[in-house]
């Protein structure tokens, strides 16, 4: 039911409920106007101690979640936040709402019943109700650590990496390589200037740090020695604006990358740095990767004969 039937119905109810209390519904008997008269007293009654009770079980409700559960859900939301699903780190930038919360509540035994005409005091009314069951914080740590990361994985996710800036000298014959290798690693030139009295240039770039292992002996052996080798320093985070879990689904794509089937993971792989690093990282942890296959494609081996 949408919202306008939800307002529909309510309306409805709200106008039978004055109805019966102005004296019955339209079209009743004479003879039968005490007699609703009197069910309309017990109805009322009854329904102000419902309300009673309800308000009790909510004050008691809340009164659980401020003293019992509040600092575990706390710390079931930072233990989501310090190991996200990917690949079981940090996370960054993320608002989580809880919209609500409900706990089932039941009245205590052998507790007298208070008078709903005459509450003194909200505790001593919510005093006669506690939760239907035992709530542990262990409970709420995990059930909250583990909401949050499947609304996580129902998102978009996106991989933050670190950037480091590096400052090396070349000469004009080592431009050409050091811009292919800057290339390759995904690196960006940030500024290149002359040294004065000299004929080499000062470059300044940034790459990332994922893309920097191994980059000074590589720089070395594609310039020859016309290189310098590269100063890192910590630079910036920044976010890499590739979806790792994409797949192909115009015909284009299909052509250009292959089909799903045909590869067999959750996506092609192909040009996809971010699904690479996520491989990498859970490899390197010891969690489950789904490329880490020992047959890949069994149809396509054959016996080799041996040679006597």
């Amino acid at each position: 039911i949408g919202k306008e039937g939800d307002s529909a119905g309510k309306d409805v109810y709200d106008d039978v409920q004055y109805r019966i209390g102005q004296g019955g519904l339209m079209g009743m008997k004479e003879e039968e106007e005490e007699e609703g008269e009197n069910d309309n007293n017990n109805q009322d009654l009854d329904s102000s101690q419902a309300a009673v009770a309800a308000a009790a079980a909510n004050t008691a409700a809340l009164e659980i979640w401020k003293t019992e559960l509040r600092g575990s859900a706390v710390a079931g939301f930072q233990l989501a936040m310090r190991a996200g699903a990917l690949c079981e780190e940090p996370i960054r930038g993320v608002l989580v709402i809880l919209e609500g919360v409900e706990i089932a509540m039941k009245k205590k035994k052998h507790v007298r019943a208070a008078s709903s005409s005459s509450p003194k005091d909200d505790n001593v009314v919510s005093s006669l109700f506690q939760s239907a069951k035992p709530l542990s914080g262990g409970m709420i740590v995990a059930a909250l650590r583990s909401g949050i990361r499947c609304a996580l994985l129902t998102r978009p996710a996106r991989l933050v990496e670190g950037h480091l800036r590096l400052t090396l000298h070349s000469s004009f014959t080592g431009l050409g390589p050091l811009y292919a290798v800057l290339t390759k690693r995904r690196g960006k030139v940030i500024s290149d200037d002359m040294v004065d009295g000299t004929d080499l240039i000062r470059i300044t770039a940034s790459i990332p740090q994922a893309e920097s292992f191994h980059l000074s002996p590589e720089l070395l052996e594609e310039s020859s020695g016309e290189v310098t080798a590269p100063e890192l320093v910590f630079s910036h985070w920044g976010i890499l604006e590739e979806d790792p879990f994409w797949i192909p689904t115009s015909l284009e794509e299909r052509e250009d990358y292959g089909e799903i089937i045909m590869n067999g993971d959750s996506s092609t792989g192909l040009d996809n740095n971010a699904l690479k690093y996520i491989r990498m990282v859970r490899g390197r942890k010891g969690l489950l990767v789904d490329s880490s296959k020992i047959v890949v494609a069994a149809e396509k081996q054959r016996t080799l004969a041996r040679k006597k």
